[in-house]
């Protein structure tokens, strides 16, 4: 089997998961066909039918999406609309969570850019039905790129620092994916939670000509917007404060009328939402294994602890804390740049098993 990234990104879905929860027997179902008749999100959507009907898992983790948030960048040469992908997708999210299945997604690195736009666009699924995973940078002080970076509190994860400017001018920065969606309405658990269809945000970044530059000047923007409002939740996902990885197998390289081979091993120190959201999969199994029934979708359920005094979330709400658009925003229970925020588990199995 040749190596490519989308190994990479399964293996390490699995070991995150894996490490979070030690001894659970994990499924994995892929999205791979040799037919050219297949296009990604028919294959995408299949291997979610399959686990859903299956019905042997009571949490399902994807790190992997098919830019279908967006109507421009959207490009299955099927028959089906954007709009109506997505609501095939809503239809089988619901379905997993009439089944008792925790159904959870990452939200994405590059803050509300899934593709380099002027607008806000979405890499992944924003379907009501599943729990959306975004990010968060731990406290840390190092010296990145010739500059020491003292970070005392952990914030949502946006990063520039640690980025070139060629980099950045083609979308490559670091930041946990939020905002609001434009093909899902707000769901009937985010009304009325603080926080929730208003915002903060910063225009740290101007999308023009063709790149992304970096703002001079900043404007603070506030307002309101409705829509399914992005992420649920999040957890570490900064490099910086990240993970080391390792990665082992053939890279297959066509050359010319020849096929070359040849092994990759490699360690490296890695983040982003592809390991937050396997992670919240894992502890979903170790807290489904003390529970007399699965936890099933969480968020009706944790948008109601969010504003239960005792409430398991940690208020990420400065307006220092930013993916790179939405900051958090004080006072109130939820933002764009980190959802709820991040969890005390302990105190959330107590919760579920109310």
């Amino acid at each position: 089997m040749g190596f490519n990234d989308g190994q990479v990104e399964a293996s390490l879905d699995v070991e995150q998961a894996g490490e979070t929860a030690p001894g659970a027997k994990i499924d994995v179902y892929t999205a791979i066909s040799e037919k050219e008749t297949e296009k990604m999100d028919q294959l995408y959507y299949n291997a979610f039918a399959n686990a859903i009907s299956a019905n042997r898992d009571k949490q399902l983790s994807t790190s992997f999406g098919s830019d279908m948030e967006d109507a421009k960048l959207f490009s299955s040469g099927a028959s089906e609309t954007v709009q109506q992908l997505n609501q095939a997708f809503n239809i089988i999210f619901r379905q997993a969570a009439a089944q008792g299945i925790s159904v959870f997604a990452a939200s994405g690195d590059t803050g509300i850019w899934g593709e380099p736009a002027s607008y806000e666009n979405h890499p992944f699924s924003t379907s009501p039905y599943i729990t959306v995973v975004g990010g968060t940078t731990l406290p840390y002080q190092y010296n990145i790129r010739g500059k020491d970076v003292n970070q005392p509190n952990e914030t949502a994860w946006g990063d520039m620092i640690s980025m070139g400017t060629k980099d950045i001018a083609g979308g490559h920065f670091a930041a946990g994916g939020g905002g609001f969606s434009e093909l899902n309405t707000t769901p009937p658990y985010q009304l009325g939670v603080p926080g929730v269809n208003t915002f903060r945000a910063i225009s740290l970044l101007k999308y023009q000509k063709g790149k992304y530059v970096v703002q001079k000047n900043p404007k603070v923007i506030t307002g309101t917007k409705t829509g399914r409002n992005l992420p649920d939740v999040s957890g570490n996902a900064d490099k910086t404060t990240g993970y080391a990885v390792y990665a082992s197998g053939v890279q297959v390289m066509p050359v010319g009328n020849q096929v070359l081979t040849h092994p990759i091993k490699f360690w490296q120190v890695s983040g982003g939402t592809s390991f937050t959201t396997p992670q919240m999969a894992g502890a979903n199994a170790v807290m489904n294994s003390g529970l007399s029934q699965p936890v099933g979708f969480w968020n009706p359920q944790i948008y109601k602890f969010a504003q239960q005094p005792n409430s398991p979330f940690t208020v990420l709400d400065s307006v220092d804390s930013t993916n790179l658009y939405y900051t958090g925003q004080p006072g109130k229970l939820y933002n764009q740049a980190s959802g709820l925020r991040t969890i005390n588990f302990d105190k959330l199995m107590t919760l579920f098993k109310q």
